[in-house]
């Protein structure tokens, strides 16, 4: 087999896992696999045969559904990343849920993108449309992604932005907004998305380091009416103070 068709090969179970993943705990069938992946239902039958073998994927005979398989779950909890040490933070993303209101997301950094750990909502009535546990996004796209970003080396800052055009460019974005956006972040302490990814939606977030590098983001999503200027900065101190908390983390100066 020629190394392009390899490629290949991993980029369609690639996305085969994402779409299952995107179903979360509730399963789909292959037809509805192939219709979101565009790709023929012969070839996703044997991605998805090859994914249960190795059990990336789990599947429900009498259902018919196919979920996220035990793998995963294993070669994440085995992992040296954050993943493992996502429950460090619940108290505080509790703590800025119970004293905000709003909704409280817990990113980290995988690669060239950042990953939704932990989702945790407020009091306020009206639920916002935005990340979900799973969810992924480039570097630099959101506040809690931005947040990310601003705080990694000059020369990687530097690569993702001459490599990330396309993935930026499917949220309306350019390599110059997120550059903007990161030096607003160091300016500031914290980054703010007012809008830019879903209209109406505001964010703000603060990274989390450890020995000055970046390893996740604790952000704060509301409606637009709910995150004026001067509660933007209260918002930020109270994600400050929560997070001061957290064993082994750093907070931006």
């Amino acid at each position: 087999m020629k190394p392009a068709d390899g490629t290949q090969s991993i980029s369609r179970a690639a996305t085969v896992l994402s779409v299952v993943a995107s179903y979360r705990g509730e399963g789909v069938r292959l037809t509805d696999v192939a219709e979101k992946t565009g790709m023929h239902v012969a070839t996703v039958r044997r991605i998805l045969v090859a994914l249960v073998n190795e059990a990336f994927l789990s599947f429900d005979r009498k259902r018919k559904l196919y979920t996220i398989g035990p793998t995963i779950f294993a070669y994440a909890v085995m992992s040296d990343s954050w993943y493992q040490h996502r429950e460090t933070f619940l108290p505080a993303m509790e703590e800025v849920a119970e004293r905000t209101g709003d909704t409280v997301l817990l990113s980290v950094r995988v690669g060239s993108e950042a990953v939704c750990l932990i989702r945790r909502e407020g009091s306020f009535p009206i639920r916002i449309m935005s990340l979900d546990t799973g969810h992924r996004r480039p570097l630099g796209v959101g506040s809690g992604s931005v947040a990310i970003f601003a705080y990694l080396p000059v020369e990687e800052r530097h690569e993702l932005l001459a490599t990330q055009g396309a993935a930026y460019a499917q949220f309306g974005l350019t390599a110059e907004d997120i550059e903007k956006a990161a030096k607003e972040t160091h300016r500031n302490g914290f980054a703010v998305n007012e809008g830019k990814i879903i209209e109406g939606v505001y964010g703000v977030a603060v990274a989390a380091l450890v020995g000055g590098s970046p390893v996740a983001s604790i952000s704060v999503a509301a409606i637009a009416p709910r995150m004026q200027k001067d509660r933007q900065r209260e918002i930020v101190e109270i994600i400050r103070d929560a997070m001061a908390k957290v064993p082994g983390v750093e907070l931006p100066a």
